[in-house]
């Protein structure tokens, strides 16, 4: 029997997704529980027959308590069928415009039964620690953040917007990189596919290489996010004298709550129904090769760039700070450069002006970076603001960028004698700044070396084989090597 897939296209407070009920799903991408020992719980992220990443657990019974994260394998060892489908899902979608529904649908049908929000959002390429996320996890560690609760969002909706990999370090490909780059320069709109699997981490379903190519060319890199709808929420005026919660008011998952009254006919029963921890068809097989080591062992490695600005994205206190505020207009912005924490009779964030920089600052680092530049260089040049220099000055410590430079570099080669922070945090970035530069020309040294050697080996095999045409044929064979180097 074929899947079934109803969708509704919803919004709620500004929030669009797409609501998505599946039944006779094909079970091929989800989660499922292995181990019945409460001490050593672990749930699996799988795909097809894969055991993708380990979701180990450290308390059942604890929502706060974080998790730990282990890449085992890579959809790279499924079907041509099940990636065909994963990889079609970004092309009809961010180039095709085909609309969220029709494009995510080959994606959804390998669903298990259940219920599933489906939005679009920017994604971080980092673990949110600062690390590049394509080979943050092949060893088993506490990933903060993960946990099912955020105590610093508390209620609030977010985005899971961290990256855990799917594909091993060993498909890195940099032509295949450079060509993505080139789509990207040129104003071709990319993006991925991702799927929520702990507190704020989804893993990369497809759109590796895309995901890198807008690190290295800082361009927001955008997914179709898939979040299975596993929370309820209760009515908390609506407690006996035992405690017990019985009338549920709204279904959720981090990037929304939807009350009952919204939901399709019959939704709520379904989602009671599937809620629950199924094994998936291949089980015997995932079991079976969760205690192997399947990850292929790779030297290539990434650019300096990439571990460079990753260190530059968002981090996770970031995120969850700015998890409060929806938007900042420039009005607003111009009002707290005079020190102010009000616009037309309201708060901005707060009424403290400092908390009020540091929540906006972190708002528009997610939301817009040169907003963020902006905002920030402005702060650092007024001395009325000198409370709130060394936060920021510190966030832009890890950024490489002309107009940073320029500005850190001014200060570095004054003569004016200047108290606080920044004087001694601008050393610090010059210093970051001439070393990521002399690493950036070693790199694109060995890579023309690397090129010419490829060009001279590609020469004498021409030429050994009879002159220009087999010359110009090898070259033709390259497929444009040259410009990708």
């Amino acid at each position: 029997m074929n899947p079934v897939v109803v969708t509704t296209t919803m919004n709620i407070k500004g929030r669009e997704f797409l609501l998505a009920d599946v039944t006779r799903g094909m079970g091929q991408i989800g989660v499922f529980r292995f181990g019945s020992d409460p001490s050593a719980i672990t749930d699996i992220f799988y795909v097809e027959n894969e055991p993708i990443i380990s979701i180990g657990w450290q308390n059942l019974h604890d929502p706060y308590a974080n998790k730990f994260l282990t890449q085992i394998s890579s959809t790279e060892r499924c079907s041509e069928y099940i990636r065909t489908r994963l990889s079609v899902v970004g092309e009809n979608y961010f180039i095709d415009k085909q609309g969220l529904s029709r494009s995510i649908m080959p994606v959804l049908e390998l669903l298990p039964d259940g219920l599933y929000v489906v939005h679009e959002s920017r994604m971080i390429q980092s673990d949110g620690e600062g690390r590049f996320f394509w080979n943050s996890y092949n060893n088993r560690r506490e990933v903060f953040g993960s946990a099912d609760r955020n105590a610093a969002i508390g209620d609030g909706n977010y985005s899971p917007c961290f990256l855990v990999p799917t594909d091993q370090v060993a498909s890195y490909q940099p032509n295949k990189m450079n060509i993505k780059s080139d789509k990207l320069n040129m104003g071709v709109q990319l993006g991925g596919v991702a799927y929520h699997i702990a507190g704020m981490f989804s893993v990369l379903l497809e759109g590796h290489h895309t995901a890198t190519a807008c690190l290295l060319n800082d361009k927001d890199f955008r997914c179709l996010v898939i979040e299975p709808i596993s929370d309820v929420i209760y009515d908390s005026h609506n407690e006996d004298d035992d405690g017990i919660k019985p009338k549920i008011i709204a279904l959720a998952c981090p990037f929304i709550k939807i009350p009952l009254d919204m939901l399709p006919d019959n939704s709520l029963e379904r989602f009671l129904v599937s809620r629950r921890y199924i094994k998936p068809y291949a089980y015997a097989e995932i079991k079976s090769k969760m205690t192997k080591n399947i990850r292929s062992v790779s030297k290539r490695s990434f650019p300096v760039a990439a571990y460079e600005k990753a260190l530059q994205l968002p981090d996770l206190q970031t995120v969850e700070s700015a998890s409060g505020v929806n938007s900042v207009s420039e009005e607003q912005l111009a009002a707290l450069l005079k020190g102010e924490v009000q616009y037309e009779d309201e708060f901005i964030v707060s009424s403290n002006h400092y908390s009020s920089v540091v929540t906006v600052c972190n708002f528009l680092k997610i939301s817009n970076f040169e907003r963020f530049l902006s905002f920030s260089l402005e702060i650092l040049k007024s001395e009325e603001l000198s409370a709130s220099h060394k936060f920021v000055a510190e966030q832009m410590l890890t950024i490489i960028h002309q107009d940073i430079c320029e500005y850190f570099s001014s200060v570095a080669e004054s003569k004016e004698e200047k108290d606080g922070f920044v004087p001694a945090i601008a050393h610090k970035y010059m210093k970051r700044w001439n070393e990521f530069q002399q690493r950036k020309e070693e790199e694109e040294t060995a890579a023309n070396a690397a090129h010419q050697k490829h060009m001279d080996a590609m020469t004498a095999m021409a030429e050994s084989k009879g002159g220009v045409a087999h010359l110009e044929a090898a070259v033709r064979q390259m497929g444009g090597l040259t410009k990708g180097m």
